[in-house]
């Protein structure tokens, strides 16, 4: 289990012995206690630049009171997360919240009745792991049987510490029932056995995390187990035989081998040993382990992601003593051999968050930077009046003396010139423009599944309030360090299904904030995929929105058409169609387009310079860069393994995985249309919205 952190208060027991001291009968007054426990994190791990939950646990054994978590998650004050909590008289409650990593160095929370401190947890720390670097979640029969993974052969212990793919080991009953959390980890293990006790929520979490992007490992105890669970069954979508004993290690040697993973020898008596498994049919799976053609293992998309279905169980002998079970893990969480081979670790430094993308097309346009020419001639004219000009003017008056005066007027006029440049370049009205980046989740009933960004001007130095009514919502501001106002104070109220935030703006500047959240409501956009020929796909498209669809791309097979002025309008019905002989490579468009955002966001963060330049129109093929995130490069480099040089995403907003896999998806863009209400709630004149709906479609079959 996690670490807990925990504290014990209690009322204060001066009182209580004069209150008994001055009473000679009576029972006593018992002792009030609150215990406070909290477990951050995967088993106390978390990526950086994504979500991780973090859980309380709140036992009040004393008088009702409604409580206020307050959990800061870095060293940074201005960042405050504050959940309101009923606790009644002998009661013991457990939640769970997300929060995003942006340090993970420190984390504190802290309970309070009405103002009161009454129990905290400081300075917890977590295992901090990089954005890139895999995290596997593994909810096992038991812990030592669950997965491990091989050593890494990076030079020094540092590397090794950091660059090493991590294991977090869950248990059921403090595993998140929040979608948006789950986005921390790269894969999940789930021992069917396990997945039986799951909690609704926990399994309806799971669910949407997976179709949203996640990858679930399921390994088989008793086919019963995901046939006699409604969710499971309908997720895994698959069909069962008999369970019997079959020689499946010389198949999961063979495979490995073939994913290059350098195996040990000398294991005859595993190759040739028997396995209890179960032969399946996974509908739209592709197999990895045959046996007798018989499948046993298999993987297939669902949604944007996928699941890895076992027909057998790995904790059980023999694999559970196998020497090469790292190996056989490794291959199952799909991490690439490099990781283990390689001297060297990939680059941790100089990376770009995909947010920014979003802030070159959402910032206001009512600010205008100063051209760096135009600030040297400022500073040049100041520094020539300052010198040569008021030494050549008073001695040519001869009145040297006045230098005293003179000087500080210089600074007083050009520091009030520079304000007016100032106020000129950046004064204007408060704006906000949103741009929601929403997934069509297939299952019986199509989930939303909703990123919104949200930009916001501001003429003054104020607090804004933000948030609404958003199941399973999470926010945070822009992952961008030091930058775009990511010091600036945020304090963010939770309660269960409602998010109430105050987020400062500086005065004349764009802060960028994300919100998280799954709406369950039927899809107003219908789309369905066909071959009308060989080689040809089509999407009928149906438009069940409020505005017209402007623009719509298809990217089936790794090829990508577009038609961005197809105007479909309200109600009507409309397609798109590729061809796989005539259309282009979608990474290679994203990858095309790479460094004029890299150098557009490089200008986006200075102060000065071209306006211009750090700006991108809220076209259809920009915010496509922006969901496949995993084509647009951060440099030229090809070292150690192209599948971490790349721009940092969270929350599931990459699709490259399943469009890497062979997956089909529709992008249909939307202006001057919001699935959700604004999250900017005051009123402001200006301020435009843009929604992204990204579709993922199930492939034909050949006609």
């Amino acid at each position: 289990m996690a670490p807990a952190y925990n504290t014990v208060s209690r009322p204060v027991l001066r009182l209580a012995k004069l209150l008994l001291a001055g009473l000679l009968l009576g029972p006593g007054l018992a002792k009030a206690e609150v215990r406070f426990d909290v477990f951050p994190g995967f088993a106390n791990k978390a990526r950086n630049s994504e979500w991780f939950p973090v859980t309380f646990e709140i036992e009040n054994d004393g008088p009702t009171f409604d409580g206020v978590i307050e959990f800061q998650p870095g060293f940074s004050d201005s960042h405050l997360i504050r959940y309101t909590v009923e606790l009644p008289t002998n009661t013991r409650k457990r939640l769970t919240i997300p929060v995003f990593n942006t340090s993970g160095q420190r984390l504190s929370a802290r309970l309070y009745n009405e103002g009161k401190l009454v129990a905290e947890g400081e300075n917890m720390q977590m295992d901090n792991v990089l954005w890139f670097v895999s995290l596997l979640g593994s909810v096992s029969g038991q812990q030592a049987s669950g997965p491990v993974f091989p050593r890494t052969s990076f030079k020094n212990d540092h590397q090794r510490r950091n660059n090493a793919p991590r294991v977090a080991h869950l248990q059921s009953d403090i595993f998140p029932d929040n979608p948006v959390t789950l986005h921390g980890l790269t894969a999940l293990y789930l021992n069917s056995a396990r997945a039986i006790h799951l909690r609704a929520e926990q399994a309806d979490a799971i669910s949407v995390w997976v179709r949203s992007g996640g990858h679930l490992i399921l390994g088989i105890d008793q086919p019963a187990d995901v046939t006699g669970t409604p969710w499971l069954s309908e997720l895994v979508n698959a069909r069962f035989g008999q369970m019997q004993n079959m020689a499946l290690g010389g198949a999961i040697r063979t495979w490995l081998g073939e994913e290059g993973y350098q195996l040990k020898e000398n294991d005859g008596t595993f190759v040739s040993g028997d396995i209890a498994a179960v032969p399946f049919r996974l509908i739209g799976g592709v197999p990895l382990l045959e046996v007798d053609d018989h499948t046993v293992a298999a993987r297939a998309n669902r949604g944007f992601g996928r699941v890895t279905l076992l027909g057998f169980n790995p904790e059980r002998e023999p694999i559970k003593s196998w020497d090469n079970r790292p190996w056989l893990w490794a291959g199952l969480a799909e991490i690439d051999v490099a990781w283990f081979t390689s001297e060297n670790p990939p680059r941790g430094y100089g990376r770009q968050h995909v947010d920014g993308l979003y802030g070159l097309m959402l910032d206001s346009r009512q600010v205008s930077k100063l051209p760096v020419v135009w600030l040297i001639l400022l500073l040049v004219a100041y520094l020539v009046i300052i010198g040569p000009v008021d030494r050549i003017w008073l001695k040519r008056i001869n009145k040297q003396m006045l230098t005293w005066l003179t000087f500080p007027a210089y600074v007083i006029f050009f520091s009030l010139l520079i304000y007016y440049i100032g106020y000129q370049l950046r004064a204007g009205q408060l704006e906000i423009n949103e741009a929601h980046i929403v997934d069509v989740l297939p299952g019986k009933e199509n989930t939303l599944r909703g990123r919104s960004y949200a930009s916001i001007y501001s003429p003054s130095n104020k607090d804004y309030p933000i948030g609404g009514s958003l199941a399973a919502g999470a926010f945070r501001a822009e992952n961008a360090g030091f930058s775009g106002g990511g010091m600036a104070p945020l304090v963010v109220g939770m309660s269960p299904g409602k998010l109430d935030v105050k987020a400062r703006v500086p005065i004349w500047t764009s802060r960028l904030f994300s919100t998280e959240w799954v709406d369950s409501s039927k899809a107003s956009v219908q789309a369905k995929l066909s071959r009308p020929g060989e080689g040809r796909f089509r999407v009928d498209i149906q438009n069940g929105l409020d505005q017209p669809i402007e623009g719509a791309a298809l990217v089936v097979d790794g090829k990508y058409s577009e038609e961005e002025g197809i105007d479909i309008a309200p109600g009507q019905s409309g397609y798109i169609e590729l061809s796989a002989d005539e259309g282009m490579l979608v990474e290679n468009i994203i990858r095309n387009e790479s460094d004029v955002i890299r150098s557009s966001m490089r200008y986006r963060n200075n102060a000065f310079g071209s306006t211009e330049n750090s700006r991108l129109d809220p076209n259809l093929l920009n915010f496509i860069c922006g969901s496949i995130s995993g084509a647009l490069e951060l440099d030229n480099s090809e070292s150690f393994s192209r599948n971490v040089n790349h721009f940092d995403s969270s929350g599931g907003m990459d699709t490259q995985g399943l469009i890497g896999r062979g997956g089909a998806v529709l992008f249909l863009l939307v202006a001057d249309h919001a699935p959700i209400p604004s999250t900017g709630l005051f009123e402001t004149k200006l301020g435009q919205a843009w929604t992204l709906y990204r579709i993922p479609l199930e492939l034909p079959d050949s006609e």
